[in-house]
C-alpha cells in the first residue's frame, strides 16, 4: 500500500487596495492585499493548513512586498 502526500501553496486575494504605482515595475496598477496559504495534503485532501506569507501583490509584474502580521491587519481594517 502507498500513501500520496505533499504540500500545496495557494495565494488568496483578500482586499483590493486601489490604483497605485508599483515600486518594482513603476506601472500604475490595481494592487491587492494577499495571503499565501500552505497546506499539507494526504491523497490530495488538505489536512493541516497555515498562512505562510502576508503581502501586497502587484498583478502586472508579480512582485509581492512581504508584510508583518500587524501591518497586514492594519491595512485590512482600513
Amino acid at each position: 500500500m502507498f500513501i500520496l502526500y505533499g504540500t500545496r501553496k495557494k495565494v488568496k486575494m483578500d482586499k483590493n487596495l486601489g490604483r497605485s504605482v508599483c515600486s518594482n515595475c513603476h506601472h500604475e496598477t490595481e494592487q491587492a492585499l494577499a495571503r499565501e496559504k500552505t497546506a499539507v495534503t494526504i491523497f490530495y485532501i488538505p489536512v493541516v493548513g497555515w498562512t505562510s506569507k502576508r503581502m501586497i501583490f502587484c498583478p502586472c509584474c508579480g512582485t509581492a512586498k512581504t508584510l508583518t502580521s500587524a501591518e497586514y491587519k492594519d491595512i485590512k481594517n482600513k
